[in-house]
């Protein structure tokens, strides 16, 4: 990358086997020093988003920063090797995981009863851990657990934010906590998941915690309908409402 600073995006095209592109970033597969990585390139924007890269505000350096202390919480997340400014934006190295698939994929594979049962009974014990720490992980959605060996990951960790204090035991999951509940949800709406399942999810979040069903069900009914309309603009689905 060094040989050819301004051409990042190219360079990603000739050494990395490119897994997602879109207008603002880039994502490839690559072999450094022998072990499998992930390379992510932000790209910049707007200009004033390009100043703020160069001021060190960006969805990648927060990825970084976001990794390192989850890491420290003994919280599943990919390793954070290294975050770089580029003249197109920023990149983000991360180690990546041999053999791991997301929840959407897995769902989309169509697991037998009892190992959608399991993918739904860890998805909430993972974001019950999340939770308790404090921390809320903005954008819940099904393709950012990842799959591995017999646990899940949490990727895409741009909207990571770790709260003034955890909210657990005593008080009820935060609206940012909340959120990403209804956001689970929504995936699990869109993906054909059954009301049975779905509770197999919630009763493993509640596990262990001094509300009910209802005290956490409450206030995510409020939060469901908006992301319904915007899914249903954006994308034509309308699936049938499990809360």
């Amino acid at each position: 990358m060094a040989s050819d600073p301004a051409a990042t995006a190219a360079w990603m095209e000739r050494h990395t086997r490119i897994l997602k592109s879109d207008s603002f970033s880039r994502v490839g597969l690559l072999e450094v020093a022998g072990q499998g990585c992930y390379l992510k390139l932000y790209l910049a924007k707007s200009p004033l988003q390009k100043l703020g890269f160069r001021l060190g505000y960006g969805r990648g350096l927060h990825s970084f920063d976001a990794a390192l202390q989850m890491a420290r919480d003994a919280l599943p997340v990919p390793e954070p090797r290294a975050c770089l400014l580029v003249p197109e934006g920023m990149v983000l190295l991360t180690g990546a995981l041999a053999d791991a698939a997301d929840l959407r994929a897995l769902w989309l594979a169509v697991p037998a009863a009892g190992d959608a049962q399991g993918l739904m009974s860890r998805a909430g014990e993972v974001l019950a851990g999340l939770h308790a720490l404090g921390y809320a992980h903005g954008d819940c959605k099904w393709s950012n657990l990842l799959w591995c060996g017999s646990g899940y990951y949490f990727v895409d960790l741009e909207g990571v934010r770790k709260l003034r204090a955890p909210h657990f035991p005593a008080a009820l999951p935060a609206a940012r906590q909340l959120h990403d509940l209804a956001r689970f949800i929504i995936d699990a709406e869109e993906l054909g998941a059954s009301a049975e399942q779905l509770e197999v999810f919630l009763a493993s979040y509640l596990a262990g915690r001094p509300w009910s069903r209802e005290q956490l069900v409450a206030p995510l009914r409020g939060l469901l309908p908006p992301i319904r309309e915007r899914h249903l603009r954006r994308y034509c689905l309308q699936p049938r409402p499990l809360l």
